[in-house]
Parts: C-alpha cells; structure tokens; sequence
C-alpha cells in the first residue's frame, strides 16, 4: 500500500515538473562548466569596444507640442531630444511600442488648459511628464500658479528655467550652451530622475 502510495507521488510530482512553465524555462539554462565560470577571463580592449557598441542605447526623450509656440523645437536641441513635433503629427505617425512623449506647453491660461484637454484625450499614460516653459521672467501669477497645482496632480511637471537669450535666436539654432552648466544639470536630472533619458550634454 505505501509503495504504491509512494509511486503515485513520484509520478504526480514528474508530472507537476513536466508541466511546469517556470521549471522548463529553468531546465533551459544552460549549467555553468567546471570551476572556470567562477572566474571569467577579462575581456580585450576590442572585445569591450565591441560590446559597448553592440549594447542597445536607451531611447531618447520625445518631446511634442501641446499648443503652438511652446518651444518643442527649442528645449529639444537644448536637451539633445527628439523634436516629436505639435501633438497631431505625434498622435498619428506614433507606434505602440514608442516611449511616452513629454508634453511641452507654455506656462499661460491656454497652455494649461490645452494640456488639461489633451491629458483627458490621450490619457495621462501617453506622457511621461510636462516641460512647463515660462512665458515670462518672473514670479508667476497667483492663478497660473494654481493651474499649475492642479495640472501636476495629473502629471509630473518639470520647470524649465527662463532664458532671454532664446528669444534673440531661431529655435534650431539653440543648443546646451544656452543654459549656464548649473540650469543644465539640475533640468537633466529631474528629467532623469521620472525615467526620461535625453543627450544634454554640460557645457
């Protein structure tokens, strides 16, 4: 009796593994071989070339227009980002498989509003956050500054620093020097900081 016992809980539990996905996808690494693989040997100056090369480099930041004049084409050269363009052009060229896009948008009443709308279009999970561009120097009005409040509880907004010298040049002539190295640092990192990865270098 208990030998039977015994073989049917053999054959029960060769038959749980056999149909087991994790332990097939387990059963499928390969097993290390011998001792060496404890102590793997150090790669050539070209094998490391080769490697870094063939590593897959993390996609860049797209950067798309909420309304017209927000500074699309300007903060994507300053940040080394991909000009995504106003918001129809990325909505209709874009893939399922592409990164969320940062919306850029003016620090006014329409820029906030224009946001708030396409949020409720698209959907928050379309964005990786909002660059809010200032549309003057200064403090911001009370109420923009209210706006804004609300308009974050949907999406991370990240400020960008007001520059007068951008308002001196074309859009596609801007670049990283336009910012002083620390406005460039501290913009990167919050930008790296909700996953978004740009080429922004410091001058």
């Amino acid at each position: 009796m208990d030998q039977r016992l015994n073989s049917d809980t053999e054959e029960h539990r060769e038959t749980s593994q056999e149909t087991n996905p994790w332990l097939e996808a387990a059963r499928s690494v390969p097993a290390p071989q011998g001792t060496e693989a404890k102590h793997p040997v150090p790669e050539t100056p070209l094998e490391e070339e080769r490697r870094v090369e063939a590593e897959p480099e993390p996609h860049r930041a797209v950067l798309v227009a909420a309304h017209g004049g927000a500074g699309t084409t300007t903060w994507s050269h300053i940040l080394g980002a991909v000009d995504g363009g106003n918001i129809e052009h990325w909505v209709s060229t874009r893939e399922p498989e592409d990164i969320p896009a940062v919306l850029v948008l003016r620090a006014s009443v329409e820029g906030i509003s224009t946001a708030k709308s396409l949020l409720a279009l698209h959907g928050v999970d379309a964005f990786a956050a909002a660059l809010v561009v200032p549309a003057a120097p200064g403090k911001l009005p009370r109420r923009i500054t209210s706006e804004l409040r609300i308009l974050g509880g949907a999406i991370n907004l990240i400020h960008a620093p007001w520059v007068p010298d951008l308002l001196l040049k074309r859009a596609s002539n801007a670049t990283p020097s336009d910012l002083s190295p620390k406005e460039l640092t501290k913009l990167t990192t919050m930008l790296t900081n909700q996953g978004i990865h740009t080429q922004g270098e410091t001058p």
